[in-house]
This record gives structure tokens, sequence and C-alpha cells, in this order.
């Protein structure tokens, strides 16, 4: 097993909770604007969201390829095997570090959802009390 690549790998790992973490700070601000109905702020908060969320696929991409060329494993797998392949210490901080992305990661999702959530129940307000389903036209 190449020490580099294992370094590579804590790396990405690294990056992606720190990502994560981000997220979950942006997903934070992102309810609250919803909740406020701050409009031009999702507008200006929104994008930079979006790049993160990019930003992670990426990272994401990186870290299964790595993990699997070093475990011979895909998905969650590779990291669990790869972690019983290591030496006691090494194993425990990676599985240490891959449960905190993991909790850190379902958490935003729970957060996305949530404001997901939260923005269609706007979206039906909106359209139940300005009647945007009604026809803007009906002939006579």
């Amino acid at each position: 097993m190449s020490r580099e690549r294992l370094q590579r790998l804590w790396q990405l790992i690294g990056q992606e909770l720190e990502g994560y973490r981000r997220l979950h700070r942006l997903l934070l601000q992102q309810g609250r604007l919803l909740l406020g109905q701050d409009h031009q702020g999702l507008l200006a908060h929104n994008p930079r969201q979006l790049q993160l969320a990019a930003r992670l696929g990426e990272l994401g991409e990186q870290r299964e390829a790595l993990a699997q060329a070093l475990s011979g494993s895909r998905g969650a797998d590779a990291i669990e095997r790869l972690c019983r392949q290591l030496p006691d210490k090494p194993a425990r901080e990676l599985g240490r570090q891959w449960r905190e992305l993991l909790a850190t990661a379902r958490h935003c999702k729970q957060l996305n959802d949530g404001n997901g959530r939260l923005l269609a129940s706007q979206k039906e307000w909106l359209e139940r009390h300005l009647d945007l389903n009604a026809p803007t036209y009906a002939p006579d």
C-alpha cells in the first residue's frame, strides 16, 4: 500500500470534512434567509452554496476512487476495509475521521431537506394566496 496514496486519502477526507462543515454553516444561513424571506440575500447566498456542493462532489469522487484503489473495495465499505488493513493507530484515526465525515454529511442532508420543505411550504402559500394557479385568460 502506497504511503503517498494513503496520505492523499487522508487529505481528501480532511478537505471533504472541512467542506461539509462550511456547508453546514451555509445551510443554517440559508434557513435563516428563508425564514426571513430575504430574497436578495438568497440570490447572493445560493451560488456560494451550489459552488461548495459541486466542490464536495468532486472531492467525494476523488476519495472514492482512491479508497477503491487502496482497498480493492467500492463505496462506504472501501474505507472500512482499508481501516482493517492498516495498523491499529492509523486505522482508529482514519475510522474516526470517516465517521465524523459521514455524520456531518448526514446532518447537512437533514438541514438541506428541511430548507427544501420550508421553501416548498412558502411556494405553496404564495400560490394559494396569490391564486397563481388560476387561469390568466378566460375567453368570453
